[in-house]
């Protein structure tokens, strides 16, 4: 999506898009208890606020999208990484369901989660057996010429000693063709070694790079399809009602809807924690500035929040 604006930009789009949801007051209400707003400089030389209520609405804001996908994917490679270092190995698999370009999302929702609910109950045992720890599961939805297109990505971690993967990914997908129509065969890959280290590498690019990456952060995607925030781009590009449609249509079926699914083995196993927490933790050599409520609203009501961000991180 090379001509996707920033999620700042996209996030006051869908503020004015949704007023009265969550979303409207992220990054703009002081958080509960705070007097104040905190100017801190990030790792990567940026600055950026604390002391702001953050939704935590992967779905519809733009900007915790990114942040909440950019944390999951870190959780997901370190589990990766620790798993492959003990010899363990990981399937990479995608799975779809038949759909029409006049279907509701709700509806192809409830096909696929339903589809999935039959699958899981025994594909890991009949077709992994006692090799199977369990699976990070990831929905993601695009909207395409076929209408909604949602889909699960999973990765499957896989104990050491199961001699040959191969028959195992063929065994997976000849599953899911059984359960979901005969048309419709699962993509499943064995996830390569130095996968775990390009995730490090590309984990803040827009190139799909190793496994974690691709589950787990919007901005590595390259859909057939427009995702949520292409829509919202070519909402405010063309103002079309058909768009604007689309995005209330998405907005409305998957609230309440996991983003990510971690099997309890795994969390217990890789101490999976919520990546909302801890949002605001920083030290007092990353306070570049304070401001006060009355000055944090003068700021809003001018709208210059982002051009004191920008100036700021040019400033050493």
């Amino acid at each position: 999506m090379p001509d996707v604006p920033c999620p700042s930009y996209l996030h006051r789009l869908a503020r004015a898009l949704m007023p009265r949801e969550r979303l409207a007051a992220c990054g703009v209400a002081l958080r509960y208890g705070a007097s104040g707003v905190v100017v801190r400089r990030l790792p990567g030389g940026r600055a950026a606020y604390s002391g702001l209520y953050r939704c935590g609405d992967f779905w519809r804001c733009p900007s915790c999208r990114v942040t909440l996908g950019i944390r999951r994917a870190r959780q997901i490679e370190t589990a990766l990484r620790r798993h492959v270092d003990a010899g363990g190995s990981a399937l990479l698999a995608t799975y779809t369901v038949p759909h029409t370009r006049d279907e509701s999302l709700l509806v192809v929702l409830a096909r696929l989660a339903d589809t999935w609910r039959r699958y899981a109950r025994h594909a890991w045992r009949d077709c992994v057996g006692a090799y199977y720890i369990g699976n990070v599961r990831a929905l993601e939805v695009v909207h395409g010429v076929s209408g909604w297109h949602p889909h699960y990505h999973a990765l499957l971690f896989i104990s050491s000693g199961l001699p040959y993967l191969t028959p195992v990914c063929v065994a997976l997908s000849e599953r899911w063709s059984e359960v979901a129509g005969a048309d419709w065969r699962a993509d499943v890959r064995q996830v390569a070694h130095d996968g775990v280290a390009a995730v490090a590498r590309y984990l803040t690019t827009d190139g799909v790079a190793g496994a974690s990456y691709e589950v787990a952060s919007p901005a590595a995607k390259v859909p057939a399809g427009r995702s949520y925030v292409q829509i919202l781009w070519d909402y405010a590009r063309y103002r079309s009602s058909a768009d604007a449609a689309l995005v209330y249509e998405y907005a409305s079926a998957l609230h309440g809807v996991h983003h990510l699914t971690i099997s309890p083995r795994l969390r217990r196993l890789y101490d999976f924690t919520d990546p909302a927490s801890g949002w605001d933790e920083i030290s007092d050599d990353d306070v570049l500035a304070l401001l006060n409520s009355g000055e944090w609203l003068s700021i809003l009501n001018a709208g210059e929040e982002r051009n004191l961000l920008d100036d700021l991180s040019r400033s050493w």
